[in-house]
């Protein structure tokens, strides 16, 4: 199934970014309930700490998740460096539902491929650059609009950043937990018309044991919306 279909059927969809690029995380997030899963290439994460090599380089293990974890899969194909078009054509033979991208870094090419385009937007983005992205053939809106406070938890006025993008995009709009944001939080995030939380290393941490816990925690408060 598609992401921009689980965000148009579900009350709000669940996505896991795993720290690591692994089945046994993979594994983790899905028992935990995750409904789509995140993984990365050509790019250092901030949050896990982590560097993740050319999609060639892992193309095998992102055959292995895609083949275990029965939920769309979908790949940031890198910043500054970032996959070419032929390797795109690659993503999408592997079978990954999804590119997910800042503006500022994709390519145009990108928004040909055949994959669901969430492209995300920061805190540097006027209105006037958001509102264009109703005349541009991408899917979903992932707002990283927080400014880089990492470890804290979110405040109200937050939640206004969230809503402002909301109320100028015709796309479903995705939360990473770029701070800390507790499960029981998610009802405001609801209430407030986002269609996905994605969920990632500031939340779950870098254990299997983490990842498979958090998304449990988050699948359970998505659950009682």
């Amino acid at each position: 199934m598609r992401l921009v279909n689980l965000l148009a059927s579900n009350k709000m969809t669940l996505i896991v970014s795993l720290p690591e690029n692994t089945v046994e995380f993979a594994q983790a997030a899905v028992k935990g309930g995750a409904d789509a899963l995140k993984v990365h290439a050509n790019v250092y994460h901030q949050a896990s700490g982590n560097n993740f090599g050319s999609i060639m380089e892992q193309k095998e293990v992102f055959e292995e998740i895609i083949k275990y974890a029965n939920v769309p899969v979908g790949l940031v194909p890198g910043a500054q460096l970032y996959a070419s078009k032929d390797e795109i054509k690659i993503v999408e033979e592997i079978g990954f539902s999804f590119l997910s991208m800042f503006a500022h870094y994709m390519p145009l090419y990108m928004i040909d491929s055949n994959l669901d385009k969430m492209v995300a937007i920061n805190e540097t983005y006027d209105i006037h650059h958001i509102k264009a992205l109703n005349k541009i053939k991408v899917d979903i809106i992932e707002a990283d609009v927080l400014p880089d406070d990492r470890r804290e938890n979110i405040h109200l006025f937050d939640l206004m950043r969230y809503g402002r993008i909301i109320e100028n995009v015709d796309k479903p709009v995705v939360v990473p937990t770029q701070r800390i944001i507790e499960p029981d939080e998610v009802k405001f995030l609801y209430e407030l018309g986002v269609k996905a939380i994605m969920i990632g290393a500031i939340v779950t941490g870098n254990s299997i044991e983490g990842v498979e816990k958090t998304t449990r925690l988050f699948r359970e408060a998505i659950n009682k919306l």
